[in-house]
């Protein structure tokens, strides 16, 4: 070991926090980093900083993948890199386990990003122009903050449909973005994707109640989500068919479910006929058994109505409640079962009784 790499492991072993490229590290270590082109060139190892838990890179012109030492601090849970030109592509993020919060900023030669991380759950990507494919967030299982702010990259298509657990994006001057996939993204909470060139945003499965930030001519394609209930024999069935316009659900006018624990069919309504807010609606419409078939306990009624919700994790639109004429105490007693048993207080909210004849 040189004397050199002595004095810094002396030095910072014991720190949890270091700025590369900082005046204190430089003034301190002046004759082990050499100025090139008005930067900073790294001449020690950090792998035995093993009590390092942040780490940022800032000006670094010589920071490759190769040989990089920065995979052996596997304390790591944040790193910044910015600035540092000649940092291509990232190193395997799976050699830094505890890594949570990866910063990516002006990093000109990054060209593309695909990578697997279980701990990442916060990332930035932010003016590395060159970069042209950002894919792979399925391998970022929990990643729940995601920034991209890349304004003079070539990327046109990103799809985030696969990361369940997000709940921030931000795709603001992305120039040439004209497709974003955000379906799928039911904890989403924040979208920003202004000042780009999207023509259609994806956030078919994603909450109703979504903050979204977008250009007035972007297109916003949403898949609503309808849960029909009532009593065996009501026509719950005859009213999926009408609204799927199909003959695929069964009805029975008897007290034997047709509907065997529950049926499913996606549809798109008045295609051709864009709504006034730019928003492009398909369905999804859940037929649910019947309360009081006689084959079935109640208890076991409940259970399979509930295999039916569990379809829509990201929430239902509207519950459609089917009664056969009149709403009778039974009706009432089958209403009030089914809320208190399965939904929350507040679903009267999204509820529309329907008289079937």
């Amino acid at each position: 070991m040189s004397k050199e790499q002595e004095r810094f492991n002396t030095q910072y072993s014991n720190e949890k926090e270091i700025n590369i490229g900082s005046k204190g590290i430089f003034d301190f270590f002046k004759s082990e980093f050499a100025k090139s082109e008005g930067s900073l060139e790294i001449k020690v190892h950090l792998f035995e900083l093993t009590k390092l838990t942040s780490l940022s890179l800032t000006k670094c012109p010589k920071l490759t993948t190769d040989n990089c030492s920065l995979i052996k601090l596997t304390s790591l849970n944040s790193l910044k890199i910015n600035n540092c030109s000649e940092f291509k592509k990232i190193f395997d993020l799976t050699a830094l386990p505890k890594l949570k919060k990866l910063s990516i900023v002006g990093c000109s030669a990054l060209i593309t990003f695909d990578y697997s991380s279980t701990g990442l759950i916060d990332l930035e990507i932010s003016d590395c122009s060159q970069i042209n494919h950002i894919t792979g967030f399925s391998k970022l299982p929990n990643l729940t903050t995601l920034s991209l702010n890349c304004s003079n990259t070539s990327i046109e298509e990103l799809s985030i449909n696969l990361c369940l657990e997000i709940k921030t994006l931000n795709c603001s001057n992305n120039h040439k973005l004209t497709n974003l996939d955000a379906s799928n993204c039911s904890k989403l909470e924040f979208l920003d994707c202004t000042n780009n060139k999207l023509t259609i945003l994806d956030l078919r499965y994603c909450s109703e109640s979504i903050d979204v930030k977008y250009s007035p001519s972007l297109i916003i394609a949403r898949k609503k989500k309808i849960l029909i209930v009532g009593r065996t024999g009501g026509g719950k069935s005859t009213l999926a068919n009408v609204l799927t316009n199909s003959n695929e659900f069964k009805e029975s006018a008897y007290a034997i479910n047709e509907t065997k624990y529950f049926r499913k069919k996606e549809f798109e309504w008045n295609e051709d006929d864009k709504t006034k807010d730019n928003k492009e609606d398909n369905f999804r419409v859940v037929d649910t058994i019947g309360v009081g078939d006689t084959k079935l306990s109640t208890e076991n009624t409940l259970f399979k109505i509930a295999d039916g919700i569990l379809l829509m994790p990201e929430g239902i639109s509207h519950v459609l409640f089917v009664i056969n004429g009149r709403f009778t105490k039974e009706e009432i007693d089958t209403f009030n079962l089914i809320k208190e048993s399965l939904f929350k207080s507040d679903i009267l909210r999204y509820v529309t009784i329907v008289r079937s004849n």
